[in-house]
């Protein structure tokens, strides 16, 4: 168990024997077998003997890059001689003897390991009730709660100034570096100063250094790894606080910055307007800033609309004409609703370079940035999908959530072709014609009620079916309509048209090519009509 936890070591099952290895680790400079003795007294030559065997075994069958022999007993001088003899027979495998020491070393501080070997009255335990030292043991509840309490307040007595204390932060459990009294920072200051290296020659190094030189100049987030950390240098004015501290060189494996929030005169609501160039009426949205970093030349504030979808972040450089720079996001919209995501999604998808967009309270603007492109197609066809959406959920009078599984393209375009025909646009299906079954009896007056002369075909209104996220809608209200169409089979329902029991389907297709085209039904208009939103632009 105790090489397991400490090597990370595997043990190999040797009920069906184990092929000398009692314990392997596969790592990336090769394999490592280790194998278990447990001669507590100086090793005889029959011991020996079974130690060399199982080396040579371990070899011939496995080839190690390590064989380590675990065992109980520091070895004597004679036992590193005969080692060395060994280490010269296999001069390409590291021989190494794990004895009594390092052992001790491994399992001090283990104490479930000890009280899994010894039981209940393990040894730690017998000398803590020997020198009426119970509560040390920890052998109930509150006895840990006592223990924590004596140990936190011995821990208070190392400094004055400072403490650690553990806690929950945004960023996860820690222990935090907390002042005693007030004036600490001021009496006992605490300096730490990190030593970076960012090599010219690799990219990843130029990243993290531009990052970082961005959160320093206008505050922010920003992790540095450890490899492009040289040391920590922590220091403390006084010598007590610095034994509170450590060493003042200290290696990191990770180091992250994070500016502290200025939250002065937050939150600040207003509405982002954007102003277009071409002409179309402008939009706007409910928005508000919530958070603010600083930093060496500059700060940058955070914040997000009505909806919480839309977040956006607003970067300002001080100087004699301080200059700013915006931008917009959308969060997953996966789970929310159309009509919350609409404004944040429209405002976007109607961006286009040129246009200008300002954060105003009431009259007034406060800031003015350019749009310095335009929005993106997959930001257009997202508005599309999602006043589509809008529209169906108004249509049917229940919420229709914004499916988490993406729709194909084909399943977009026949929901937004059902979106604008229920507002009162006709919608382009991408085909030319339609089979309509007729049943069995009904082919002669069916063909009877078709004129042979091309004119106009009304499908009679229908309930669409769409599929969301594994949920079935069922849409009222929707027919079929196109100008300039045959029965393109009309010989072949004539052949059997007196056949009672025949099935047929008939076939129409316009003359012209023209598309067929999903309308609102006129005999069956379902909910109240209403122009929900106009599909065709995001304005």
């Amino acid at each position: 168990m105790l090489v397991r936890e400490a090597c990370g070591a595997t043990s190999i099952d040797g009920s069906g024997g184990d092929r000398a290895q009692d314990l392997r680790h596969d790592g990336p400079d090769g394999l490592t077998i280790f194998e278990i003795k447990s001669f507590t007294k100086h090793t005889n030559s029959s011991q020996k003997r079974k130690i060399a065997s199982s080396l040579k075994r371990a070899v011939e069958l496995h080839a190690p890059r390590r064989w380590v022999l675990v065992i109980p007993l520091n070895p004597s001088a004679a036992e590193m001689v005969w080692l060395d003899t060994l280490r010269k027979r296999y001069p390409d495998v590291d021989l190494e003897w794990f004895g009594l020491d390092w052992l001790d070393g491994q399992i001090a501080g283990r104490e479930s390991l000890i009280s899994y070997v010894e039981g209940a009255q393990y040894t730690l335990l017998r000398r803590a009730k020997q020198h009426d030292m119970e509560r040390a043991a920890l052998t109930t509840g509150a006895d840990l709660m006592q223990r924590m309490t004596d140990l936190q307040r011995l821990g208070d007595t190392i400094t004055p100034y400072w403490t650690w204390r553990p806690g929950d932060t945004p960023w996860g459990p820690a222990q935090i570096f907390t002042p005693q009294r007030l004036e600490a920072p001021e009496e006992d200051p605490v300096q730490l100063t990190p030593l970076f290296s960012f090599p010219a020659d690799d990219p990843e190094a130029q990243a993290a250094a531009n990052r970082l030189q961005h959160v320093l100049r206008l505050g922010g987030d920003v992790e540095i790894p450890g490899r492009f950390i040289e040391h920590l240098r922590v220091t403390a004015a006084s010598e007590a606080t610095q034994r509170l501290l450590g060493e003042p060189i200290q290696q990191a494996s990770q180091l992250r910055l994070i500016s502290i929030p200025d939250t002065t005169g937050l939150p600040l609501r207003g509405s982002l307007v954007l102003e277009r160039q071409n002409g179309k009426p402008g939009l706007s949205v409910p928005f508000t800033f919530t958070e603010r970093v600083g930093g060496t030349a500059g700060r940058t504030l955070t914040g997000i609309d009505d909806s919480g979808l839309l977040e956006g972040r607003l970067e300002l450089e001080d100087g004699d004409q301080p200059a700013g720079r915006f931008e917009m996001n959308l969060k997953p919209l996966a789970g929310s609703y159309p009509h919350d995501a609409v404004p944040a999604v429209r405002i976007l998808a109607a961006c286009a370079a040129g246009d200008s967009l300002h954060f105003r309270l009431g009259p007034v603007t406060f800031l003015s940035f350019t749009a310095n492109l335009d929005a993106p197609e997959d930001v257009r066809g997202l508005f599309h999908l999602v006043a589509a959406l809008e529209v169906l959920q108004a249509h049917l009078g229940t919420l229709v959530p914004i499916p988490a599984e993406p729709l194909t393209d084909e399943d977009t375009q026949e929901l937004v072709s059902m979106a604008l025909a229920l507002t009162g646009s006709p919608a382009r299906l991408p085909f030319t014609g339609l089979s309509v079954p007729v049943p069995p009896g009904g082919i002669r007056s069916f063909l009877e009620s078709i004129p042979t002369e091309p004119g106009v075909l009304y499908g009679a209104p229908n309930t669409v079916k769409v599929t969301l996220d594994g949920q079935r809608y069922e849409v009222p209200g929707l027919a079929f309509w196109a100008r300039n169409v045959v029965l393109r089979n009309r010989a072949e329902l004539e052949a059997l048209a007196d056949d009672d029991t025949a099935e047929a389907v008939a076939t129409f297709s316009s003359t012209d090519e023209t598309n067929i085209v999903m309308i609102r039904a006129v005999d069956d208009l379902g909910p109240e009509y209403r122009r929900i939103i106009e599909l065709a632009d995001p304005s």
